[in-house]
């Protein structure tokens, strides 16, 4: 159970659990992000729009398309995989427009799992000029206790914004360590 000290806490300072825990049937939660949608021109929403979406997200990302049946405007939902999380495309006549390095996060579990999804996204590169890719990079912030090691990198295809994708890695502190 959470405490009421948790719920200000960044995510990775808040006590561990499970992965498996299931987003849709857990009872009682602090409140949580479960989609990005995001207004796009219409005609990058068209037929060749949806499949160059679905090709690119599918392969970097593992992502699929969701069922839209009932939802007004026609819009594409892709399904990250999670349980009641993804991301939701509007056609629009007033479509979003961002700067270059806006953003939405996703975190990984491992290293090789976010060098893997880089690799996916450059060779999608080397076909596709709109592929946008920022290479891998690690920054360490030190803690009273821990130590954290973000690394992380960002892709973009399309979308106004960009997927930044993360891994965090935390160590005991070197702070108050005497030398």
């Amino acid at each position: 159970m959470l405490d009421h000290l948790t719920w200000g806490r960044p995510i990775w300072a808040r006590p561990l659990k499970p992965w498996y825990t299931d987003a849709v049937t857990e009872r009682r939660f602090p409140p949580r992000l479960n989609h990005v949608a995001m207004s796009m021109a219409r005609d990058s929403l068209d037929d060749r729009g949806r499949a160059d979406i679905l090709t690119f997200y599918g392969e970097v990302f593992g992502w699929v398309e969701g069922d839209n049946t009932g939802e007004e405007g026609n819009p594409l939902i892709l399904y990250t995989g999670a349980p009641a999380e993804f991301v939701y495309l509007l056609p629009s006549d007033e479509p979003l427009s961002a700067p270059h390095l806006d953003h939405f996060g996703l975190q990984v579990s491992t290293i090789d799992e976010l060098h893997d999804i880089v690799r996916k996204a450059k060779d999608c590169q080397g076909r596709d000029e709109r592929v946008r890719v920022i290479d891998v990079h690690a920054r360490t912030t030190h803690g009273p206790t821990r130590d954290y090691t973000l690394t992380s990198a960002y892709v973009g295809f399309v979308l106004p914004l960009m997927v930044e994708v993360q891994h965090i890695e935390h160590s005991p502190s070197l702070l108050g360590i005497a030398e």
